[in-house]
């Protein structure tokens, strides 16, 4: 993008997140510590020069960085976005699991590409229909066979622990998952913030939606679209693309 767009871009975001926290243009500009004048210019797209002080200070108003608000948000911010209002127990445990993954891509020899490897949650709770996982691990697996078919789908991995879902999934079964949009028809893991639970289901994009057990046990859940509320109850974690039946030739666990 050029200098120009850059600061369009900028303007444009700085104005719409103005509205979102109620100011007027004389507060945004005080909060922005520059004149009402100066920041009519640059909403206005009057100037294409934006200083790093302000850039700075709207960056802690707003809590997004700077590319984003130029209109060049990218995946990292787009992570740090969703994780800036956790909680400090939250941010604790985040950190755990990036200082796993880096101590796990350092301790590679050079002759392995990290992007063949995922990571596996491994519950050791009860899995049945409404799991809990009361506590768990993270272990890597080697995807590569899998990668030159699903490339970059592959985000992560879980690994059935039990036989709660036989015939379809048995225990050891590992289901490679994709946390892009779930599409109809897809075999999906829904978590329902309110209870807690996780549940495995056939999703369908009906009227309203179902989420379908994937062998005859368990709930059927019906889920308007149009309800905010009854969305909002809901977490889409990922779907299913494909399930390995364990082969030590093929997976790699790495503590």
């Amino acid at each position: 993008m050029t200098r120009e767009q850059l600061a369009e871009n900028f303007g444009e975001n700085l104005e719409r997140e103005r509205l979102i926290l109620g100011y007027s243009q004389q507060e945004m500009a005080k909060a922005l510590d520059m004149s009402l004048s100066s920041y009519k210019r640059l909403i206005n797209g009057e100037t294409n020069k934006v200083d790093l002080y302000t850039g700075y200070r709207a960056w802690q108003l707003t809590g997004k960085p700077c590319d984003e608000l130029c209109g060049t948000s990218t995946s990292l911010s787009k992570t740090f976005d969703s994780i800036r209002h956790l909680s400090d127990a939250q941010m604790r445990f985040i950190d755990a699991v990036i200082e796993f993954e880096r101590e796990f891509s350092k301790n590679l020899d050079d002759s392995k590409n990290p992007d063949d490897y995922v990571t596996m949650l491994v519950p050791t709770g009860n899995m049945m229909d409404g799991m809990i996982y009361d506590s768990g691990s993270l272990k890597k697996i080697n995807v590569s066979a899998y990668r030159k078919r699903y490339k970059e789908r592959i985000d992560c991995a879980i690994l059935i622990t039990s036989n709660h879902m036989h015939p379809v999934y048995n225990t050891n079964d590992i289901l490679l998952i994709s946390r892009s949009p779930i599409r109809d028809g897809d075999t999906g893991i829904f978590i329902n913030k309110v209870t807690g639970l996780a549940y495995i289901r056939k999703f369908y994009q009906t009227s309203p939606c179902r989420l379908v057990p994937i062998v005859n046990y368990g709930q059927t859940f019906y889920i308007d679209s149009d309800s905010q509320a009854e969305m909002a109850h809901w977490i889409k974690f990922g779907y299913v693309i494909t399930k390995i039946r364990s082969n030590p030739d093929i997976i790699s666990y790495i503590s």
